[in-house]
């Protein structure tokens, strides 16, 4: 998730700069219509998934186990939430707004399934 995340911040920053060179010198008005998928990459891809991707590292792991919870679950995390912010990112363009709010239900369940993941990490240990 935190090299996904980079991916997302290398993204967004290089089409912030293409919107800003944009600015001075005129490469393209139809550069303007990159601005949803810079801010969805930013937002969601950079930002979201680097805290959760630090936060699924940095939470103790269980005692007994010494792993992190269901591996297939935190790979299913990580697909819907990358799935949603494509979905959300692209909806804009003629895919229509069916696809914007399947990308939004998906990053929502990626949220879930990352509280289902780590709510037992991060309870209060009680042996008794």
């Amino acid at each position: 998730m935190i090299k996904l995340s980079l991916l997302y911040l290398l993204c967004g920053v290089t089409l912030g700069a293409l919107m800003l060179i944009n600015k001075a010198w005129l490469i393209s008005p139809l550069l303007w219509f990159v601005l949803p998928i810079h801010i969805e990459f930013l937002i969601f891809g950079w930002i979201i998934q680097f805290t959760l991707g630090v936060a699924y590292w940095i939470l103790p792991r269980f005692l007994k186990s010494k792993g992190r919870g269901n591996e297939k679950m935190a790979r299913m995390m990580v697909f819907f939430l990358n799935a949603g912010i494509l979905l959300v990112a692209f909806s804009g363009y003629g895919l229509g707004s069916s696809f914007a709010l399947t990308g939004r239900i998906f990053e929502t369940l990626a949220v879930v399934l990352f509280i289902s993941l780590h709510w037992k990490r991060v309870v209060t240990y009680n042996p008794g």
